[in-house]
């Protein structure tokens, strides 16, 4: 009898991973690549692999031409029938799951000569990217590449369970759509039948699954594929899967609690599990980020006032800006010193966020000493410490800039880099964050432009309502949104809002973003239109599932866990795209490339 999990009519009867001395004295038949050939003189073993393990193959009861044992080349795949027996004691390998027992070979068939590979899937000397990614079928052969596949695959099938659970339906949404203001660059396809016109590949499916709503879908998600033309990073690729959801009739808790209910299933958590929520302006203040990883200590104070008469004239320009900030970090004896070329080196941390250095001061049984000590008086002492958390002997460390966002991002890549450097994460740990109360708006003061911070379907918190009607955009700027993120470990795993229901609302919002009526109706005229026919109050978010499969695997590279990944420069090395169209496909999709 083979595996229960086989169907009558395969080539084997068992995969590589499944004998156990239970097995011994079935005849069975595995298929499989030849990962490794070992030729003893008198003896010969094969040890043959597929996804599952790999089972060694003996050949004292083979009856062929052991020579033909010799033409086969690592890689190639071969199909073995013989009689499962205990190996010798001196034999067994306790690590291996098939170590007890080996397959004594009768009939063993060459299905298919592998030539000289660019390198061995499970080879001791790791290949370079670049040839992984070209080779990419060979690199997915690897254990760890195949274990992330099922990994994937179990992942995508709990979320799904887990809002089934919750009576929601799966619905498709179309992939070639309408051009429409995502925050990134639209993919855009060509239309043949309509020349001069494009689709769009949709950056999310947002306007459709707000529609859906409207529909009386009541309760929608997708894993869906999502499109952006932007920059690279280890995190991000140009086409990826979201876990795409949107409800009617929720509250702000119902979203919370729901994000909880698929993180309880996506990371097997424990009932008790909550997910410990954080205002915005408070997650700013406290790491300068708004998806901090909260894994370890080191919060920042904001420290602003505490310079406007400093006469370190560098802090108290600053701090006498409109928008300047001082932020500070201490860093206690107990959790770690730094050498002087250290300390040093956090000007080169700073520097890709806009920062211009790093100021310091060391406390040693009550001495300041170092950095810019000679600027620091006892009471100045007194009321840093009054503001941090923790007391005693260490480094102080201060980021300053006219664009409190500058100050931010700097005091954020000094922490994330303190808690890498000194070893302060606890990688086994997931701590999540529910971020809530987000700007509605990003503010640029020296255009006096608004831009929308999550996307323009967001909805204005209630109490915001006259700030938002306002006709000053500096003040608009401080309305706050029903808007929430879903963070764990420094990674934004998904976000969304309650959207806006109400058409007077909507065309507010397309006005304060600078759009005219003319362009409003142009680019969402069927989405206006639709709210005039009864919309429920509804909300949404979206998980990247790419991400949610990057903490699980515990890799920090979004290319790990998709079969077939681009590189950070939005190629496939291994299809050789994108690529030129022929002539035939641009004259019928009526285009010309430029400068031709």
């Amino acid at each position: 009898m083979g595996s229960s999990k086989n169907l009558a009519g395969s080539l084997r009867t068992h995969h590589c991973g499944e004998l156990r001395e239970s097995d011994i004295g079935k005849t069975v038949t595995l298929c499989g690549w030849m990962n490794k050939y070992r030729n003893l003189g008198s003896l010969h073993f094969i040890d043959l692999r597929d996804r599952y393990g790999i089972t060694q193959l003996g050949f004292e009861a083979f009856k062929g031409d052991i020579n033909e044992l010799r033409s086969f080349s690592l890689e190639s795949v071969l199909m073995a029938t013989g009689k499962v027996i205990a190996r010798p004691d001196s034999a067994k390998n306790a690590g291996m799951g098939t170590g007890i027992v080996e397959v004594q070979v009768e009939e063993i068939k060459l299905l298919s000569l592998a030539e000289e590979v660019p390198f061995l899937p499970h080879g001791m000397v790791p290949a370079t990217e670049d040839l992984r990614l070209r080779y990419r079928y060979l690199d997915l052969r690897s254990k760890k590449l195949q274990d992330i596949l099922q990994l994937r695959s179990k992942t995508a099938r709990n979320v799904r369970e887990s809002l089934y659970a919750l009576d929601f339906t799966e619905v498709e949404t179309p992939i070639l759509y309408k051009t429409t203001p995502e925050g990134a660059r639209d993919y855009i396809v060509p239309s043949r039948v309509h020349p001069g016109k494009v689709y769009a590949l949709p950056q999310s499916p947002q306007t459709l699954k707000q529609l859906l709503m409207i529909a009386n879908t009541d309760k929608y998600f997708q894993l869906c594929r999502c499109f952006r033309d932007e920059d690279l990073r280890a995190d991000r690729q140009p086409e990826f899967t979201q876990v795409d959801i949107e409800v009617s009739f929720p509250t702000l808790e119902y979203m919370k609690n729901l994000a909880t209910h698929v993180m309880k299933h996506v990371f097997s958590l424990p009932e008790s599990f909550e997910m410990k929520s954080i205002a915005y302006d408070e997650v700013m203040r406290d790491y300068g980020s708004d998806k901090p990883d909260v894994r370890f200590a080191l919060k920042q104070m904001i420290v602003t006032d505490l310079f406007k008469n400093s006469a370190f004239t560098t802090f108290s320009e600053v701090a006498s800006a409109k928008y300047g900030m001082v932020k500070a970090t201490f860093l206690p004896t107990s959790m770690g010193t730094l050498a002087r070329k250290d300390i040093d080196g956090l000007a080169e941390v700073v520097k890709p966020y806009g920062g211009k250095g790093v100021a310091w001061f060391k406390v040693e049984n009550n001495a300041v000493t170092g950095g810019i000590s000679k600027f620091i008086d006892a009471n100045l002492l007194n009321a840093l410490y009054e503001k941090s958390i923790e007391k005693g002997d260490g480094l102080w460390f201060f980021t300053a800039d006219k664009n409190e966002n500058i100050a931010h991002d700097c005091s954020d890549a000094i922490r994330r880099h303190l808690g890498k450097s000194l070893k302060l994460i606890d990688y086994d740990q997931y701590a999540f964050l529910w971020v809530y109360d987000f700007p509605l708006f990003d503010y640029d003061a020296d255009a006096n432009t608004l831009h929308a911070k999550h996307h323009p379907f967001t909805r204005p918190k209630d109490e915001d309502m006259e700030l938002y009607y306002s006709n000053d955009k500096s003040k608009v700027k401080d309305v706050k949104a029903y808007a929430y993120d879903i963070v764990c470990n420094g990674y934004e795993l998904g976000g969304g809002s309650m959207r806006i229901f109400d058409n007077k609302q909507q065309s507010r919002m397309f006005e304060l973003l600078g759009f005219t009526p003319e362009d409003a109706q142009h680019q969402f005229g069927f989405f206006i239109e639709a709210l005039k026919y009864g919309t429920p109050p509804h909300a949404g978010m979206a998980f990247g599932l790419d991400r949610l499969i990057m903490l699980l695997a515990k890799t920090d590279s979004i290319r790990d866990v998709i079969a077939f990944p681009k590189t950070a420069s939005a190629t496939d090395l291994m299809a050789s795209a994108p690529s030129k169209p022929s002539d035939a496909q641009t004259k019928e999709l009526g285009f010309k490339w430029l400068g031709e």
